[in-house]
């Protein structure tokens, strides 16, 4: 008797497991949420988050059916780079202590330094986070070369329709969007809680239901600077609108095939089923093909024969001098502190990604790393700038 009783109440015990795990699941699937392996997954950090890719759905960017392969002359890095408190890294020890995964300096359009570690190379595929918004913004300048948008200044309204924003956004600018001015009220506090708006967006397997869900402004757009990236979001969905294109095949034909990109790449997206790309971040490549955006814009908006953003588009984010202590922002790109000289600009993704484009040494290094939350930015720009310095004789 007693074993009936024990077996009856075990299986009670696991019918009411089942029905918690089965309501749980309907609950993830009413809230546009991935599978649980997959949040717990990302809550835990079991996948690296270089290896970010790994764990959602993507569009496959196809490699160019011209490959230019970067040509090689390598050289020794015996250089010290400031760091904290006035001190000074080895080159190792700064790619050590912000956890690098791969480092590729290229110099007037020659890989001068590479180095990967884990066992990773050159075909070896990384997450970008945030360096994506600088892919967006050179899409922008393509579209804007194009003809597919006429005007900076055209309101969103104009491309969007009723229902897939909210009505007060309809004015907000292309432009404003660029620059991070829109005011969309989407709070980008980083966290593991998924009361986090950004990182709901993050994670939600339908961005379009998210952006059509999200109403009132912080601001009024065009009012001041506020880094969000659901502005960036949005700006992709005017794009892919304006273009008629899905923002990864728009990214194929623009940039990966006149650029000669040499592996096949992917863009993580909410989900198979609805295929939008994560535009804020999320566009995986090696570390060649991410050196060879900084390459655009030391060409004057050139490549493979084509004139693929106006020369003036890529001189736009090198136009401000930073005399401030902290980033600026603008066109897409992060403008480092004292640039008045170099007039350098990087593409940044948290946790440690970079493409720094430096025109005054016709410099471009990639820097993808497995680094904290936004940590040692500025830092690390500083460093950059060095290393710059060196590898074209300007120290």
């Amino acid at each position: 008797m007693r074993n009936r009783r024990t077996s009856r109440r075990l299986a009670g015990v696991a019918a009411a497991l089942l029905a918690l795990l089965a309501a749980a699941e309907g609950a993830r699937r009413a809230a546009d949420l991935p599978s649980l392996p997959t949040l717990v997954d990302l809550q835990f950090d079991l996948t690296p988050r270089s290896r970010s890719y790994k764990v959602f759905d993507a569009n496959p960017i196809a490699r160019s059916a011209h490959p230019a392969p970067l040509p090689t002359s390598l050289q020794p890095l015996e250089i010290a780079v400031p760091w904290k408190d006035g001190g000074a890294l080895k080159l190792a020890d700064f790619l050590a202590t912000t956890h690098t995964q791969a480092f590729l300096v290229v110099q007037d359009g020659r890989i001068a330094y590479e180095r990967y570690i884990d066992g990773d190379d050159a075909s070896s595929r990384f997450a970008s986070f945030s360096v994506a918004k600088s892919f967006v913004a050179t899409l922008t300048g393509a579209a804007l070369a194009q003809g597919a948008i006429k005007s900076l200044q055209e309101p969103i309204g104009n491309y969007l329709k009723p229902g897939e924003i909210d009505p007060a956004y309809a004015g907000i600018t292309i432009g404003q969007l660029l620059d991070m001015r829109g005011g969309i009220d989407v709070d980008e506090r980083y966290g593991g809680s998924l009361t986090s708006p950004v990182v709901r967006m993050f994670v939600t397997t339908d961005l379009t239901s998210f952006i059509a869900r999200r109403h009132g402004l912080r601001f009024a757009p065009g009012s001041r600077f506020e880094y969000r990236s659901i502005d960036t979001l949005v700006l992709s969905r005017v794009l892919a609108r304006a273009t008629g294109m899905r923002l990864s095949d728009y990214a194929q034909r623009t940039l990966w095939e006149p650029l000669g990109m040499e592996q096949d790449a992917s863009w993580s997206t909410d989900s198979d089923r609805h295929g939008v790309e994560k535009a804020f971040c999320c566009i995986n490549t090696t570390a060649r093909d991410f050196a060879k955006l900084g390459l655009l814009y030391l060409n004057e908006g050139r490549a493979g024969g084509k004139q693929i953003v106006a020369p003036a588009w890529t001189g736009e984010p090198r136009l401000p001098v930073n005399d401030g202590a902290v980033l600026d922002y603008r066109n897409g790109w992060w403008i480092p502190p004292g640039n008045a000289a170099d007039r350098d600009f990087t593409a940044i993704g948290v946790f440690g990604q970079y493409i720094y484009v430096n025109p005054a040494t016709r410099t471009v290094i990639v820097k993808l790393s497995d680094h904290g939350v936004e940590q040692d930015e500025v830092l690390t720009l500083l460093a950059l700038r060095r290393i710059s310095h060196h590898v074209s004789g300007r120290d």
